[in-house]
């Protein structure tokens, strides 16, 4: 897949052909953003570019055999490194969550060869956060001392969790989340769903093709509907009756996992609120489907308090790592003494 044909981050696209183009790519990249943008595509599309028999304008052509191999895995100069949880190669039961020391040193010893079959080898570290300290140590040297024909990518949602020697070694990109409108342009070339759904989704991911491509709508809308339900009860019925029992469902009934799901849709609920609330119009919201009930719920609540569930549910979502009580949390926010 050619850079030209990726979505989004026009600026990088650019870069990438530019330097590819004048030979100038270097041997240590990073490629930094939230999750779901493309960073990985994009990092094969350099390994595409850089290998490429037939390259046109810093691009590859994506149809030589060289871009055919990479785009199926299977070309012996490009090769990415992920953590063992996520590393189907690695058949044993007890799997670690970081990228061990010994994946790197392996890394080290085959960067310092030629490349077989292209131009340059290309490594790509992906989820590169969850190097240990040890490991992330042992490529300093490759990246002080690169070989020409050798290209280290490191691909992170959290540069700053990286070993700040690691970060001054390489040239750091930062890609930016999609726009909705990219999105949707995105999923309608590439899905047979409604336009109308398209345009939900669109507006749900967050500027996160991988984030677009996971919802479920259906789902999403039966979540929505019980989050609106409460909504109403805080901020029409002020039915303390209904708040308790609500706080009862999301804290105790449901999974981490769910409880944490209805969370977000809640966040963007209020979020859509707080808009309507300062006078955005109806269809700038995430859930613009739902703004006649959203702009009741704006029109019976002051702006103070919108802020103040917002920041609660903030509080909420924090305080999940250290296993707090979801039901009381929920009370909290919900229920005033």
């Amino acid at each position: 897949m050619p850079l030209s044909s990726l979505i989004g981050n026009d600026r990088i696209k650019q870069s990438l052909r530019r330097a590819v183009a004048e030979d100038r790519v270097g041997q240590g990249l990073i490629m930094a953003g939230p999750d779901g943008v493309g960073k990985h595509q994009f990092a094969l599309a350099l390994a595409q570019a850089v290998n490429c028999e037939k390259p046109v304008d810093g691009d590859a052509c994506g149809v030589c055999l060289a871009c055919r191999k990479i785009e199926r895995n299977e070309h012996p100069d490009v090769k990415t490194i992920l953590r063992e949880l996520k590393d189907p190669d690695f058949k044993k039961e007890s799997k670690s969550q970081f990228i061990r020391i010994e994946q790197m040193r392996q890394l080290s010893g085959e960067a310092q060869f030629r490349p077989y079959l292209g131009r340059r080898r290309v490594f790509m570290i992906d989820e590169a956060e969850w190097l240990r300290d040890d490991a992330a140590s042992s490529i300093l040297k490759t990246l002080e001392e690169p070989p020409e024909t050798s290209l280290l990518i490191l691909i992170t949602s959290k540069p700053y969790a990286l070993l700040e020697t690691i970060r001054s070694r390489c040239l750091m990109l930062s890609f930016a989340p999609l726009t909705p409108a990219e999105i949707e342009s995105y999923l309608k070339r590439t899905t047979k769903q409604p336009v109308d759904e398209i345009a939900i989704i669109a507006r749900l991911a967050r500027g996160s093709i991988g984030r677009a491509l996971g919802i479920d709508l259906e789902k999403y809308r039966e979540q929505r509907e019980i989050v609106l339900e409460l909504l109403e009860a805080l901020a029409l019925a002020k039915d303390s009756t209904r708040l308790m029992a609500a706080a009862e469902f999301l804290g105790r009934k449901l999974e981490r996992d769910q409880f944490q799901d209805y969370l977000d849709v809640l966040n963007a609920m209020l979020s859509d609120v707080f808009h309507l609330k300062v006078g955005e119009p109806a269809d700038s919201l995430i859930n613009a489907d739902a703004a006649q009930r959203l702009q009741r719920v704006a029109d019976a609540v002051r702006l103070e308090e919108i802020i103040e569930w917002t920041e609660k549910l903030q509080e909420i979502l924090l305080a999940l790592a250290r296993n707090v009580s979801r039901q009381l949390a929920m009370e909290s926010m919900l229920i005033k003494p």
